[in-house]
């Protein structure tokens, strides 16, 4: 099958226009309609149901999307391995929910670049099913998670635990129901939610956000509170930061996940090793 085929199909699924996604693909939007149409010949049914300006997956376009994601990324992989200079032998490609980027795993690639040699690394940020899927799908070698990955095929292993502490600005006091009046939510996972959902009820949110350093920027111009990692607001308790004594510490385990049967599997321990170290380090375990 004609790679083009399925990412002209990802690109329609993507924007829903036949008009848009022919401008982002650089063709025209007979070229599109027309891949489209050869695709559905090929799998032999639509992929999209078309009713004026409404345009829908088809069951089978559903069933397609995962699927075609999966060929046009190790496509990707493909062409990018052949291509590699003959001093760097593999390439890795490791990714992670966002928020673990900026607590640890930024600080971990850049010493892997100097400690493992031959290695040319890919980083990549996505929610946890789009990781579990890519490593099923051969196309991400290792993934940072919150939770274990519930697959025969996945080999989970526990990191490390971080703490995350409510921390708020100096206005709003020391007291978790009257800071919690201006919280600033950030995904630390469905565990977390459930633990947060048993301390607090019906908590009014000034903003969601996946990243611990948007939290901290934000609490940064506004007053605010937010659960954040021990080890990222330590230098600023006192400060612009303090505590809130009365409001439980939350503990997430993490979990580096990768393919019982990745050929790389040496090298990812040797990265996962260095991860630990890494947050060991930073002191983001305890508080």
């Amino acid at each position: 099958m004609d790679i083009d085929l399925l990412k002209t199909f990802l690109e329609v699924q993507q924007t829903r226009h036949f008009g848009r996604a022919a401008e982002n693909l650089f063709l025209t939007q007979a070229a599109v309609s027309a891949r489209i149409k050869q695709l559905e010949n090929i799998v032999g049914s639509p992929v999209f149901t078309r009713y004026r300006n409404n345009l829908q997956l088809t069951e089978t376009g559903r069933r397609l999307v995962p699927h075609a994601q999966a060929i046009v990324i190790a496509w990707a992989r493909a062409k990018q391995e052949v291509s590699l200079d003959r001093n760097n032998d593999i390439m890795l490609g490791v990714g992670a929910i966002a928020g673990l980027w900026d607590l640890f795993l930024q600080d971990s690639l850049n010493k892997s670049y100097h400690d493992q040699q031959g290695i040319v690394w890919r980083a990549e940020a996505h929610p946890q099913d789009v990781l579990v899927r890519r490593l099923l799908d051969r196309t991400l070698d290792v993934a940072y998670l919150y939770e274990s990955a519930k697959h025969s095929d996945i080999r989970s292993l526990a990191v490390q635990e971080i703490d995350l502490v409510l921390v708020a600005t100096p206005k709003l006091g020391d007291n978790a129901d009257d800071a919690l009046q201006q919280y600033v939510a950030v995904d630390w996972g469905t565990t977390f939610n459930i633990q947060f959902a048993k301390n607090f009820a019906d908590v009014p949110v000034m903003m969601h956000t996946s990243l611990s350093r948007i939290a901290m920027n934000f609490l940064q111009a506004h007053e605010g509170c937010a659960y954040l990692p021990f080890e990222l607001i330590a230098d600023q308790l006192g400060q612009r930061l303090h505590l809130i004594e009365d409001a439980p510490k939350i503990s997430r385990r993490l979990f580096a996940c990768y393919h019982n049967e990745n050929k790389y599997e040496k090298q990812i321990q040797q990265f996962i090793s260095l991860s630990e170290q890494q947050l060991e380090e930073q002191g983001a375990v305890s508080c």
